[in-house]
């Protein structure tokens, strides 16, 4: 979390997007998840979620 506010990151924004994406990201890449490259390359298109928004009745 500290990284991501050092970067400028909504850390709920980040931590949506990586939580998607880790399944399927290649592994030989995987410093591309991490906030300082995460930034340059997916905080312009983030993943949402679905449940964003959502609250318990």
């Amino acid at each position: 979390m500290a990284t991501c506010r050092m970067q400028g990151i909504n850390p709920h924004t980040y931590l949506t997007d990586v939580l998607q994406r880790v399944g399927t990201h290649p592994n030989s890449r995987v410093e591309e998840l991490t906030p300082r490259r995460w930034k340059e390359l997916f905080a312009d298109n983030p993943m949402g979620s679905d449940i964003d928004g959502w609250a318990p009745t």
